[in-house]
């Protein structure tokens, strides 16, 4: 394969990747909503297309829409909590799932919230989880948590949702 080629869907979401690296690498007087906002905005011409050799797995589609219900799904969002499985058990979602679940809730009802699907929007959204006081925004500068972001940051504003 050549480089550049594979998944799209991670591709959008290691941009945004790239986005909050940079934006954590700067010093902490300078993490703000400006510079977020001027990273974001460059992103596709700053951060080259990441070089996998391979196609979101689990038969989704070969997208950021793709990636995300993939990631979703390694977190368990999708699991059936009132009804067993063939073997008879229950399922629940990851705590990191559930803890995403309810952090995007929290910000959606903060009135500073930013709502809209415009590319603008979403990036402003990225930063909310970031940054905000509402809910522990430590969690989210790396790990599972950053997963979850990178793949919603890169494929809500597509979808419009907030």
């Amino acid at each position: 394969m050549t480089y550049g080629s594979g998944s799209t869907g991670y591709t959008s979401a290691a941009r945004v990747k790239a986005v909050i690296d940079e934006f954590f690498t700067r010093p902490e007087g300078s993490q703000t909503s400006a510079v977020f906002a001027s990273i974001w905005s460059s992103r596709v011409a700053a951060h080259r297309d990441v070089p996998l050799p391979y196609i979101v797995g689990g038969g989704e589609a070969n997208s950021a829409a793709g990636w995300w219900a993939y990631i979703r799904r390694l977190h368990g969002s999708t699991r059936n909590t009132s009804t067993k499985s063939l073997t008879g058990q229950l399922g629940l979602p990851a705590d990191v799932w559930t803890q995403f679940a309810l952090d995007h809730a929290a910000l959606k009802a903060d009135t500073t919230h930013n709502d809209g699907a415009s590319d603008v929007l979403q990036g402003k959204r990225i930063y909310e989880f970031l940054v905000s006081a509402a809910i522990d925004s430590d969690k989210y500068k790396g790990g599972n948590y950053r997963e979850i972001l990178e793949a919603w940051g890169a494929v809500s504003s597509a979808l419009g949702s907030s």
